[in-house]
């Protein structure tokens, strides 16, 4: 679990960050409260196989510790079926960072990835 700041209301909210995961998936109840810029329709199906049919959005997320702090904008998908975690999918998370799974010692280490032009 890794804690975040999200949306325009800056709940507090810890998600399950999930390499397996293609996208951020949003709980219909978390995302009755807070602002989110909703695009299509989608279907999303999770280790069960079963489809689920979900919205299409964009959230802000607010990541960090300590003194660093960063803010982007991350696509999600809210399925229409409640009682899911927040999972942190890989597109638009994943490319932030370059992440660092330590098993032996329990730890994830995320190092910010800086886009230089060229």
């Amino acid at each position: 679990m890794i804690p975040l700041i999200i949306g325009e209301e800056k709940l507090n909210v810890f998600g399950i960050l999930d390499s397996g995961s293609d996208i951020t998936i949003i709980p219909k109840e978390l995302a009755e409260v807070i602002k989110i810029e909703y695009g299509g329709e989608n279907e999303v199906s999770g280790i069960s196989g079963v489809a689920v049919k979900s919205k299409e959005g964009k959230i802000k997320i607010h990541f960090g510790k300590g003194r660093e702090f960063y803010d982007f904008d991350i696509p999600i998908l809210v399925p229409e079926k409640e009682g899911l975690n927040l999972i942190i999918g890989r597109l638009g998370f994943f490319s932030q960072f370059k992440i660092i799974f330590s098993e032996t010692e329990r730890r994830i280490e995320f190092k910010k990835i800086s886009f230089s032009k060229l």
